[in-house]
């Protein structure tokens, strides 16, 4: 059945190969990068990922050359999320948790946040036009992104014909399965939308938080200063952040890796072995997975490494067991 439903899809799509005008997928990629930003729109949509559906209301507009939106979760905790350029507040419950996660609000689009940088692939994924499709009512283009090898996962990708913006993605696993999916379920455009829905509801029992966007993130340190390193890496996967961070007690230091080939990434935790002891083990949720490893340090004590990434079960184990120290 598995092997049908592919042939399928493989015949359907080649029905609409042609749609989209000729032009390069890759434009279209960088047009849709931009209507997130420039666009403005009214939209609800679905987020799923792993056991958890989302469904969200997003509201996004430029005032006067500045960015405004609105971000409401339309299920579970209430939470509304205000942006007059870079000056956010988020209207939470008492002890919401994202109270303390402010540094998780994105500094771009909102709906952004919930896909990926597409226009950023590399030369590991294939990317071809995958016939035509319609999404919250509208005709939509759509577009496959394919890993060259096992190391990764693929995207489909449906793009509002009209305007070009992200209508509805999904993250694919190696068996062709769907580990995630982003899809708007209604959306208005340009005049349709109205700027009085930028504004925040009131809410009996909420608290209001106000902050102000970072800038620009924090200087990594050297990498030299890192005394671990990974032995294999996926080709196209380069570092895009090293640290070192310490836990409240100051009493020991987690050092942590981030890499990333434009689509996918991962990053790795490695600390000094838990008073309690740890196992290798390995769990996934959705398309992110989470292994635990041992491996030697200084003076050959153990220490905890720890992969969360969004990657093949095989590759993420890989990894995680080429960690090394230095000098080992």
């Amino acid at each position: 059945m598995k092997r049908l439903g592919l042939a399928l899809i493989l015949l359907l799509g080649s029905f609409g190969a042609v749609a989209a005008d000729n032009d390069d997928p890759r434009t279209w990629l960088s047009d849709m990068n931009r209507a997130f930003t420039d666009l403005s729109y009214d939209g609800t949509f679905s987020y799923f990922s792993g056991n958890d559906l989302a469904s969200l209301r997003i509201v996004h507009m430029v005032v006067d050359g500045e960015q405004r939106e609105r971000l409401v979760h339309l299920n579970g905790a209430l939470r509304e999320i205000i942006r007059t350029g870079e000056k956010v507040s988020c209207i939470l419950m008492p002890g919401d948790e994202l109270l303390d996660l402010t540094d998780s609000i994105p500094s771009g689009p909102f709906a952004r946040a919930f896909v990926r940088r597409y226009d950023q692939i590399s030369e590991y994924y294939g990317l071809a036009f995958y016939g035509e499709g319609r999404v919250a009512d509208r005709p939509a283009v759509r577009l496959s992104v394919s890993p060259r090898d096992h190391d990764r996962y693929g995207y489909r990708l449906w793009l509002d014909k009209s305007t070009r913006l992200l209508l509805r993605s999904e993250l694919i696993d190696l068996e062709g399965g769907r580990l995630e999916i982003f899809q708007f379920t209604q959306i208005l455009f340009g005049d349709e939308v109205d700027s009085a829905d930028l504004e925040p509801t009131s809410r009996a029992g909420t608290v209001q938080d106000h902050f102000e966007l970072a800038s620009k993130e924090a200087e990594p340190i050297p990498m030299s200063d890192m005394p671990w390193r990974l032995t294999w890496l996926p080709k196209g996967f380069t570092m895009a952040a090293v640290d070192i961070r310490r836990t409240p007690s100051e009493s020991k230091s987690i050092h942590t890796m981030m890499y990333s080939d434009g689509l996918a990434a991962f990053s790795v935790f490695i600390e000094d072995m838990p008073q309690a002891g740890a196992a290798s083990m390995v769990s996934r949720t959705g398309a992110t997975v989470a292994v635990t490893h041992l491996v030697a340090g200084p003076n050959r004590a153990h220490h905890l490494v720890t992969l969360v990434g969004e990657l093949p079960t095989p590759t993420a184990l890989k990894i995680a067991k080429s960690i090394r120290y230095r000098g080992i």
